[in-house]
């Protein structure tokens, strides 16, 4: 094409034409090539292969319906309709008067998770995505979609909002243009941001929205934490962008937390660390503010730790401001009176209307592998979930408190052969399969985001298999109350494509 989607015009809520600015939102493609994702290894684990494809189903087991009864799984979502429901103007114009400014916009969030352990991922990514879409996974074929499909038929995207983090990450050169191929093209989807945790970029997450929903994004952020040894190296932590979204404000973290069955205490110290150091405002408190005793007793937080908004430059588009210190020590509670009394300190799940945590969390299924093989092969998974432990913790209320996930329906994602779907670890490891990739939600009491319908998808990609871990997808349905559908007034249009390298090491 002549005209990239990047390069064309848009309108601003006064009619006026202007050409996007910054650097395009598709990175140079990279010729790489094909994965081959193998043939299934000569190794046979012990666990009874789980079968998603209904062609594998037995007669026997298709017509029994006390069989159908005992399997709580439903490793592929069934096609769902969508509703249908009125969008803003292709032209990013909206009335700003009276009630036609306010309004509530629904919003299709979707999140995918992967520990893609250091594997170059495939060249077509169509099969991590398939899930959203309500297609059947038929291993590496996935019938095709694209937006244009929906637009024609009057129905809405099945996705508004793709945010896509991963974790172990090798070079990847490629994936955000494999990633909007997958979407239907960038006539369709942005680029909006993306960031990664170095040295290294083993923790990253890009961040994708529909083309019209542009207009209405502002207050882009990112930021990132360290977990690893000192809180300075970067294979464990998290990376967040948050931003503003029709008046809401939308946070979303990835995050790889501290690694083997024992290590509970850890990943639980992990996410706190995460989730009170995120996005914290300056000097610590509740919503930026503390007291000046307070301020006075804590040591002086550094100019760069604080993850600012973007600021346009001169020309309009907007730039990274200072660099982030992934290092910087955890905030301490905000306190009165010399500590007699302590204030609520921030939180990034309490910080934003809606906040998304999702990554390989590294909660492990309690028990011996041999006890898990039986479990799995009969299909017991009530049992497995009762030692999950993840639900163990949260239901404690020591991690995770006041946090929704979706049922987990579908087979664990770790650990598996690589080039498999259902065999696991066969090595002289024989690591205990488990539900380690999450995704997570909550939002704000009082806030603007609602999600009374939770997550209508929430299962893994099966068509992925380059890793020993699957990819796990999840749609929130969510709905902006009292949505700013006014197109945001910027000497520039948003700078998307735009990512920032954070380094955990000075």
């Amino acid at each position: 094409r002549e005209l990239t989607a990047r390069d064309r015009a848009m309108e601003d809520p006064e009619g006026s034409s202007q050409q996007l600015s910054g650097p395009s939102a598709v990175l140079k493609a990279r010729k790489t090539k094909g994965v081959d994702a193998g043939a299934q290894p000569k190794a046979v684990s012990p666990v009874k292969a789980w079968d998603s494809d209904a062609s594998s189903v037995s007669a026997e087991s298709e017509n029994d319906p006390v069989a159908a009864t005992v399997v709580p799984f439903d490793p592929v979502p069934p096609p769902r309709p969508l509703s249908v429901r009125s969008r803003a103007p292709d032209d990013g114009t909206a009335s700003t008067s009276g009630k036609e400014n306010e309004k509530e916009k629904e919003l299709r969030v979707c999140s995918v998770t992967w520990n893609m352990c250091g594997r170059k991922f495939p060249s077509n990514l169509e099969p991590m995505l398939a899930p959203l879409f309500g297609r059947g996974d038929d291993g590496d074929i996935v019938r095709g979609w694209s937006a244009a499909d929906d637009d024609e038929d009057g129905i809405d995207t099945p996705c508004d909002i793709l945010v896509v983090g991963v974790q172990e990450a090798p070079a990847m050169d490629g994936f955000v243009e494999g990633l909007l191929a997958a979407l239907g093209g960038d006539d369709e989807f942005v680029h909006l941001a993306g960031v990664s945790l170095e040295p290294g970029g083993w923790i990253q997450m890009e961040v994708f929205l529909r083309r019209e929903l542009l207009p209405f994004v502002s207050d882009v952020r990112r930021d990132a934490v360290s977990c690893g040894i000192g809180n300075v190296f970067g294979n464990k932590g998290s990376v967040g962008v948050a931003f503003t979204c029709a008046g809401a404000k939308l946070c979303f973290l990835n995050a790889h937390l501290a690694a083997h069955t024992e290590k509970v205490k850890q990943r639980n110290a992990d996410y706190h660390r995460i989730v009170r150091t995120m996005f914290a405002p300056r000097g610590g408190g509740k919503n930026g503010k503390s007291s000046s005793s307070n301020m006075a007793r804590r040591p002086k937080a550094k100019a760069n730790a604080v993850a600012p908004a973007d600021a346009p430059d001169e020309t309009g588009a907007l730039k990274p401001q200072t660099p982030i210190d992934p290092q910087r020590p955890t905030p301490e509670t905000p306190s009165l009176f010399k500590g007699l009394l302590k204030r609520r300190a921030w939180t990034a799940a309490d910080g934003f209307d809606m906040c998304v945590f999702m990554g390989d969390l590294n909660y492990r299924v309690e028990g011996n592998r041999r006890a898990v093989d039986v479990l799995l092969e009969n299909r017991m998974m009530d049992v497995m979930l009762a030692n999950d432990q993840l639900a163990i913790e949260k239901a404690a209320g020591r991690v995770f408190s006041g946090w929704s996930e979706a049922d987990l329906k579908f087979p664990p994602t770790y650990k598996l052969n690589r080039g498999t779907a259902d065999v696991y670890d066969t090595s002289a490891k024989q690591r205990v399969p488990s539900w380690t990739d999450r995704v997570l939600w909550r939002t704000k009491a009082g806030g603007k985001v609602r999600c009374n319908d939770g997550a209508d998808v929430y299962t893994s990609a099966k068509g992925i298999r380059t890793s020993d871990h699957l990819p796990v997808v999840a749609r929130i349905k969510t709905t902006i109350h009292d949505a700013t559908l006014a197109a945001i007034q910027r000497g520039g249009h948003l700078n998307t494509g735009s990512r920032s390298r954070l380094c955990s090491v000075m």
